[in-house]
């Protein structure tokens, strides 16, 4: 049995395998080109690896692994983002999966890593098996009404804008103790990345990815994705009040221009309490220990967790 890198044909089967699940509407050999291109860009290199457990040579399981940074009562974390952990239907049930998980959990507790975390679309139990343990997950669905109307002092993200948006994301958390994923530009970065390969797959032009607010008021901004049905709010940062309703109004006139009814967001940070957030049962927050020292969030504790953090 072994761990390595995905590349060839396995790689290709992972890819081939995870479409049905994750693959956005596009066909698969566009998912295909879109994954192979992410995988390969500059943003992902020394902090995304795509892996594959073998047994006997043969392709039993994959998932992607992430190199991340983060926060618990004030004190820095290295982790390991675990996401799209897949086994071929014919193999399941096998341990292949299992296995593979606590070896790359081993592997990066051997480098320095504290803690392992996830969002579980499956029941919480196979992961608590594996050391996990569920965090506060939450979500608000806000319709067009709630939100302020558009003052017309916002404009769209532009390239260039990621050091603001970096800047304004990482001020909203403050001095906030809850556990937390960093904000040092890596996953902005990433996710910026992945909503042009992802466009550039559908074959359009560069993707509506954020608005700024700025003015004598201060300075807001959000950044953005389009779901099937909803505006996404990914995370959002603001240093006065009237910069926090330019943008929640930016928000407004997006779902009207774009003839969607809804934002969706992860209450972190200052979105936080704005809006009735109910638990939600998908994408559940998970985290593991790898290093038993290192202090961590309890069980159903909550954390600050946006949507810009489900990579």
């Amino acid at each position: 049995m072994l761990l390595r890198e995905l590349t060839g044909e396995a790689r290709t089967a992972y890819f081939r395998g995870i479409h049905p699940i994750w693959g956005g509407g596009l066909s698969e050999e566009r998912f295909h080109l879109f994954q192979d291109r992410l995988a390969d860009a500059a943003e992902a290199r020394d902090r995304y690896r795509l892996l594959g457990w073998f047994v006997e040579g043969a392709f039993t399981s994959g998932m992607k692994a992430y190199d991340l940074k983060g926060t618990f009562a004030g004190k820095p974390l290295r982790l390991l983002g675990v996401g799209a952990v897949f086994t071929p239907p014919e193999l399941r049930r096998r341990g292949h999966a299992a296995a593979m998980l606590r070896a790359v959990m081993e592997e990066w507790s051997s480098q320095g890593a504290h803690a392992a975390v996830l969002f579980s679309d499956i029941s919480a139990h196979y992961y608590e098996r594996l050391g996990f343990r569920v965090l506060e997950s939450r979500e608000c669905t806000v319709d067009a009404s709630e939100l302020p109307r558009p003052s017309g002092d916002v404009r769209p993200a532009l390239a260039g804008d990621e050091l603001l948006m970096t800047r304004l994301f990482a001020a909203a958390r403050g001095e906030r103790q809850r556990f937390a994923l960093g904000r040092d530009g890596w996953t902005l970065r990433f996710q910026l990345r992945r909503l042009r390969e992802l466009a550039r797959a559908r074959g359009v032009g560069e993707p509506e990815w954020g608005l700024i607010a700025e003015g004598s008021f201060g300075e807001g901004a959000a950044m953005l994705r389009f779901g099937r049905d909803t505006l996404d709010v990914l995370d959002a940062g603001w240093t006065s009040e009237t910069a926090r309703d330019c943008v929640l109004g930016g928000l407004r006139d997006t779902l009207q221009r774009v003839g969607r009814s809804r934002v969706r967001l992860w209450p972190a940070a200052q979105l936080d309490g704005l809006f009735a957030a109910p638990e939600r049962n998908t994408a559940l927050a998970m985290i593991a220990p790898l290093d038993r020292g290192a202090g961590l969030p309890e069980r159903g504790a909550p954390a600050e967790l946006a949507l810009l953090d489900h990579i």
